[in-house]
Formats: C-alpha cells, sequence, structure tokens
C-alpha cells in the first residue's frame, strides 16, 4: 500500500499555526486599543487584517494532508496573495475550530469542555451573523472593501470622506466583536499544548492512511469546499454565506 507523498512537513504546519495565531491575537489587540480611542475606520480595517490571518489559518489546516498538486495547496497558495481567498474561507472557521476540538480527548470525557466549545462556536457564528446583516452582498469578501474603507480617505457620491467619518461606531464594533471572538475561542482550543496535541493526531493520520484512503478524503473535501464557494473566482452565495452552520469538517 503506497503512502502519500505531502506537500509540507508537519513541523512547517505548526510553525504557520502559530504565527497566524500570535498576529492574529496581537491584531485584534491593536483594533481594540484603535477602537477605545474612537478611532472606528482603523479599528474595523484592522480588525478586518486579524479575520484574514484567521481564513488564512484554514487554508494552512488543508496543507496537513494535502499533496502539492492538489486543490488544498492551491487554496494555499491563494492565501497567501488573495484577500477575497482568505475571506471566503472565514466563512468555514466553525468546521475547523470543531476539528481542532475534536482531538482534543477533553471533548468525549468532560462534559464542561464540550459545553464551552459549543457555546463559543455558537457565539462566533451568532456575531458573524451580525456582520453579514452590514454588509451589502452578505458576503465576508464585502470585507475588504470596507477595510480599504477604513484605511483610505476616497470618495463617496462625489464627496471626499476620512475613514473617521465613512465607517459608523456601530460596524467597526460588529466586526472587532467577530474577530476577537474568533480569536479567543482559537485561543482556547490551542493553548496549554493543543495545537502539538493537533499537530500530533495529523502525525499519526500520516503514517496510517494510504494514498488510496487519502484520494477518498480529498475528494470528499474538494466537493465539500465548492460547494462551500471557497473559490475567488465564485460569486459569494447568499444561502451558504448568510448563516454559519456546522462545527465539523473532515
Amino acid at each position: 500500500m503506497s503512502k502519500r507523498k505531502y506537500r509540507n512537513k508537519l513541523d512547517f504546519i505548526e510553525d504557520a499555526f502559530r504565527a497566524c495565531w500570535t498576529n492574529a491575537n496581537d491584531l485584534v489587540a491593536s483594533a481594540k486599543l484603535l477602537l477605545d480611542s474612537g478611532f472606528n475606520g482603523l479599528a474595523l480595517s484592522v480588525s478586518v487584517l486579524a479575520l484574514e490571518e484567521l481564513g488564512k489559518l484554514f487554508c494552512i489546516d488543508g496543507l496537513l494532508f494535502a499533496r502539492s498538486d492538489d486543490h488544498k495547496a492551491e487554496a494555499y497558495v491563494k492565501s497567501l496573495k488573495s484577500h477575497a481567498t482568505k475571506l471566503s474561507s472565514l466563512t468555514l472557521l466553525p468546521y475547523l475550530l470543531g476539528n481542532i476540538a475534536g482531538a482534543d480527548s477533553r471533548l468525549k470525557s468532560e462534559t464542561r469542555f464540550a459545553q464551552t466549545v459549543s457555546i463559543a462556536i455558537k457565539d462566533l457564528q451568532e456575531r458573524g451573523n451580525v456582520v453579514f446583516r452590514l454588509l451589502p452582498n452578505s458576503s465576508f469578501q464585502d470585507l475588504d472593501n470596507l477595510k480599504q474603507q477604513g484605511f483610505y480617505a476616497q470618495p463617496y457620491n462625489n464627496v471626499f470622506k476620512a475613514p473617521s467619518s465613512a465607517i459608523n461606531k456601530e460596524t467597526s464594533e460588529a466586526v472587532y466583536s467577530l474577530a476577537w471572538r474568533a480569536t479567543i475561542t482559537l485561543d482556547f482550543l490551542l493553548k496549554d499544548g493543543n495545537l502539538n496535541r493537533y499537530i500530533t493526531t495529523a502525525r499519526m493520520v500520516r503514517e496510517k492512511m494510504t494514498e488510496k484512503q487519502q484520494h477518498w478524503v480529498e475528494r470528499m473535501g474538494k466537493e465539500f469546499s465548492e460547494s462551500s464557494h471557497l473559490s475567488e473566482e465564485t460569486e459569494p452565495s447568499n444561502e451558504n454565506e448568510s448563516s454559519w452552520k456546522g462545527t465539523t469538517r473532515h
């Protein structure tokens, strides 16, 4: 039985997880300072940057079982340069969080831990839906345009506005709230050695699964990602992005 030749070593993937995790936390902390100081536009833009890091993290997670020539590797490469890819991937963040939680033995052995995970992911989805209702197309890709408005002065119906007057407090607070909940939930799931355990679980799977089994998993994952409109060339779907559902991915 042949074994798969993976695109990246697990040490690289673990380092990538830590880097995005750390930067997302730094960006959320910075956004909080900006929001408290009344810089609504900048606070929103920095919050979006944090969310993009988390969308990138979803694509990095795909490298756990990716070959160099499959759709997961392609999504990762796109996530390094495409804002649309990162923001579209953000839609599936609850699935990633559910996967990470699933690698923790406490999910089955400790009722309190399982309840905390469920409550946190549900709260994340609710905060995401609040943001959706503020966006013109109910798509996270709309956040890229808002991010530009928060960074740069530009014309609106022939009136030039600075970010401080173009972005209102309600929208800035909603996007910050989503970024905060996403990062604090990730903290809860990855701290105290849990990231290492998550990577160790992937290592065990790598050692046991054959190429044929990986092909089946890959096909299922590709069908799932296509149905969820992860491709940046695909128009956002209100049906898929107007509400977050589900907590498992594989």
